[in-house]
């Protein structure tokens, strides 16, 4: 589920998150977003705002990504993609807001902060996507506490890590399972 936003949003402004972005992509139905400049917000700096950039500007749609880092998609660098990705959101066209922290979304501008000197700004925006961190949905575990979780039932996760946390938590029940040894209790005399 979407995680927290610390940013206003006001009456009459439109904001999507990432997840829900991709589900219409893949359904064809990106042309019902408001028109306007799509302004992709990405305070990770991973690969989901550069990508949801690089999808929407590919659609012909003006595009702007707004990031508090030096460079867009900082977390590229662990892949070695950081200096391309960058390449192709500047060949896209897409508009790089850097430095920058979202302050609020209203229904035809985002309202810029500078990370370092506080200075603010307005940006023209249709609408606005979220690439920020998500939650887990506790419906079901509410309904039996303490039950064993793993991966992103518990928080967001990469396949690595859910797939350990899994296995982890599959022999924390195995485990249980088993039933312990009963020691043999030897007494003076060789009588037991």
């Amino acid at each position: 589920m979407p995680g927290p936003r610390d940013y206003r949003i006001a009456p009459g402004a439109h904001v999507v998150e990432a997840a829900d972005l991709l589900a219409r992509a893949s359904s064809g139905a990106l042309e019902a977003l408001p028109d306007g400049r799509a302004v992709v917000f990405d305070p990770i700096g991973g690969p989901v705002g550069v990508g949801v950039a690089e999808l929407l500007a590919a659609t012909g749609r003006p595009t702007s990504i707004v990031t508090q880092d030096q460079i867009a998609g900082s977390q590229l660098a662990l892949t070695g993609d950081l200096a391309e990705a960058n390449s192709r959101l500047q060949r896209a066209g897409v508009r790089r807001e850097l430095r920058s922290v979202l302050r609020e979304v209203a229904g035809d501008h985002v309202l810029l902060e500078d990370r370092w000197t506080g200075e603010q700004r307005t940006v023209e925006a249709g609408f606005v996507v979220h690439c920020g961190h998500r939650l887990p949905e506790e419906t079901l575990y509410l309904r039996r506490p303490g039950t064993l979780r793993a991966g992103d039932c518990v928080a967001p996760r990469t396949v690595l890590e859910a797939v350990l946390e899994a296995r982890r938590t599959a022999m924390a029940i195995s485990a249980a399972d088993e039933v312990p040894e009963r020691p043999t209790l030897t007494l003076a005399g060789g009588s037991r």
